[in-house]
């Protein structure tokens, strides 16, 4: 006898999803790691013939060792900071959804890219629940990163498109490609930094400047694709300057961190504005990075270490502010906007961001790329070798 049908109720899947970790800060876990990242045509966009013979016979046999090092400093014994918090993120978000929505019309889950649990897994999740009645109508997908790029979020759209071409149960579904401008994200960021900011002026520490720092990105991918991300990190900087109150804008910075290969990057580069401030006479330089909502190899070790470790030597300091992690009132407030993106109504989704004006643009620089594209030569190599 067959099963009687029982039509779902509404109700929207929504998923987190992030880029994920090693298994572990070892070669071995680091070469399978960086196999699947580094062979994503999203992120590397070279010829992909040329981009597979460096990647394997001059990139993956002797970086993973390097970047097992790396992890190692992060490792906790079980796992990595970014898995942690996301995994807690998630349940946090869930308890506050239960609060503002007691009937349950949406439900959170996360997933990795790189790591379980897969984007696969959670759908397997999904269409277990249709056999059970408790299937979801719609699902959403929150890629975790707060502007926009083709080498993240874009990649993530790819890993959900390749699910789906699997699947013969295909939800309504939609894609949030950036939340950048929420107030979710930026009162938060901002009351990170300003308590950050306010510590160490309690402490007899004058903050000299503020170096908002994002990930970096090949110019090219901006000035030629028209990638979105560089006008997102300046209005996301814009929008975090103009309501700090620890510190005046004048003495805000943005940069960008974490190059690979040898094109030419969007800058100007931390590392060198770092240098640059300390020899100017800038001892107390704070950093946040507002490209990550969770800490990670980027901020806990390439920041939070290495940085800290230039900026001694170079007789300064750097005072790393913490991403939003697990914060009680980002977790709180990133439900609401998950709700209101699920439920809520066109208007009540516009108000979830701050609204930019054509002057808010007006001091931001525009990028020329100077060299003209990229070629590959003996400095591809070395580069792609050395880099971080």
């Amino acid at each position: 006898m067959n099963q009687k049908f029982v039509p779902p109720k509404r109700k929207t899947k929504v998923v987190f999803v992030q880029l994920g970790s090693p298994e572990d800060p070892s070669p071995r876990a680091l070469r399978k790691y960086l196999r699947k990242f580094l062979g994503d045509p999203r992120l590397i966009d070279w010829n992909p013939w040329l981009w597979k013979i460096i990647l394997n016979f001059f990139v993956l046999p002797f970086r993973p060792r390097k970047s097992a090092k790396l992890y190692e400093r992060i490792w906790d014994g079980e796992s990595f900071p970014l898995i942690t918090n996301t995994a807690e993120f998630t349940n946090k978000v869930r308890k506050h959804l239960q609060a503002i929505d007691p009937e349950g019309h949406v439900e959170v889950n996360h997933a990795f890219l790189l790591s379980p649990p897969y984007v696969n897994e959670v759908y397997d999740s999904w269409e277990n629940d249709l056999k059970n009645g408790t299937g979801a109508t719609k699902l959403m997908v929150i890629p975790m990163f707060p502007q926009y790029s083709e080498s993240t979020v874009a990649s993530g759209i790819d890993a959900l498109a390749k699910e789906l071409s699997k699947r013969v149960k295909i939800p309504t579904f939609e894609v949030i490609t950036n939340f950048h401008r929420t107030h979710a994200f930026i009162d938060n960021s901002v009351k990170m930094i300003d308590a950050k900011l306010a510590e160490m002026q309690e402490n007899g520490i004058n903050p000299d400047k503020l170096l908002l720092t994002f990930h970096g990105m090949q110019k090219r991918r901006v000035v030629e694709k028209g990638d979105d991300y560089y006008r997102h990190c300046y209005e996301t900087f814009r929008l975090i300057i103009d309501r700090l109150e620890n510190i005046e804008p004048n003495k805000a910075i943005m940069t960008f961190q974490s190059r690979f290969g040898s094109e030419e990057w969007i800058t100007p580069y931390t590392e060198d504005t770092v240098e640059e401030l300390i020899s100017e006479g800038d001892e107390n330089i704070v950093v946040y990075s507002p490209s990550f909502v969770v800490d990670c190899l980027e901020t806990t070790d390439e920041l939070g270490y290495e940085l800290a470790k230039e900026a001694k030597e170079w007789g300064g300091n750097i005072h790393t502010v913490d991403c939003l992690n697990i914060n009680d009132d980002w977790c709180r407030d990133f439900a609401t906007y998950t709700l209101t993106q699920a439920e809520g109504s066109a208007q009540d989704k516009e108000d979830l961001e701050y609204q930019m004006t054509s002057s808010d643009y007006d001091e931001m620089p525009v990028l020329i790329l100077e060299k003209g594209g990229y070629s590959v030569s003996k400095e591809v190599f070395h580069h792609t070798l050395e880099s971080d």
